[in-house]
């Protein structure tokens, strides 16, 4: 079988099974099974190996990759990997999937906090796609990057690793509810904690439902728990003037701001719209 007709065959069945950008996917699978490190992008790569003929070890390993894909797991956990800022991370199942719109707590961070050294938090940092990026951005920040769930840990630790930033990077295993900050230490706490409602269940992807892990999705309280852990961490931990930066649901933007209102420490508060113009996330500055 030639690339071009596989491309076909491949997209025919994942169009019939639902997917997503079904021949951008069946593309990604051929260049990760036939191409290498220099075959440029999945699209690229497939138009100039159109003619190619597959061998039978190769084909067989494409038609097992569609099968997953085809029973509703995320390209990124099939082939271990998912572009964040510019950056590739590993990704397992144990750690959500990295998304586009969480770069705007990149941007907002590097925006807002001058070059200069500095010590900061992820809590909750999954992949560590967050903090790890803002280490790679950011040659004089140190970070500590925290994560309940050991095998999210190690993930980060992997990634730090890949992106040598592992000098910077300080990973711990440890619960944001509870969060072993030392007080006044950081001047920036960013997190994408879980903010789910459990109500807010059915409206959830089956895609990342039934794939991605539900600790890092969920939480209690209409989804609120967490982020008004991190707040609490963040009033705790941050220096005066110090920054924290929330990641939370389209609807939360108003509770957010009412809990850093409420806790009579944070000044500055301010909801930041995403690309779709949907309340994505919100910052604010502690000064006493």
């Amino acid at each position: 079988m030639r690339l071009k007709q596989y491309i076909d065959e491949a997209t025919a069945q994942l169009t019939k099974a639902g997917v997503d950008s079904p021949r951008l996917c069946a593309e990604v699978l051929a260049r990760e099974v036939l191409g290498d490190d220099t075959a440029g992008s999945a699209r690229l790569f497939c138009i100039l190996e159109a003619g190619r003929e597959i061998e039978a070890d190769a084909l067989e390993r494409l038609h097992a990759l569609v099968a997953q894909r085809s029973t509703g797991q995320p390209l990124a956990q099939i082939v271990g990997r998912k572009e964040f800022y510019g950056r590739d991370f590993s990704v397992t199942r144990h750690t959500l999937i990295p998304r586009p719109e969480t770069e705007l707590l990149v941007d907002t961070a590097i925006e807002l906090l001058p070059q200069t050294p500095l010590h900061f938090a992820d809590l909750g940092t999954g992949t560590g796609c967050i903090g790890l990026t803002l280490l790679a951005e950011s040659p004089n920040w140190k970070g500590l990057l925290m994560d309940l769930c050991p095998h999210a840990a190690g993930v980060a630790a992997t990634n730090a690793r890949l992106l040598g930033v592992q000098d910077r990077a300080t990973i711990l295993r440890a619960d944001m509810q509870r969060a072993p900050l030392k007080a006044e230490s950081l001047q920036l706490v960013v997190s994408n904690p879980p903010y789910i409602a459990e109500a807010e269940r059915h409206m959830v992807m089956d895609e990342v439902l039934h794939n991605e892990p539900h600790s890092a999705l969920f939480s209690e309280n209409n989804g609120l728990l967490h982020l008004a852990a991190v707040i609490n961490a963040a009033a705790h931990a941050l220096k005066n003037g110090g920054w924290v930066l929330l990641e939370h649901g389209a609807a939360q933007g108003k509770a957010v701001h009412d809990l850093l209102a409420a806790s009579g420490i944070f000044k500055k508060i301010e909801n930041k719209r995403d690309i779709a113009q949907l309340d994505r996330c919100t910052l604010a500055r502690k000064g006493l």
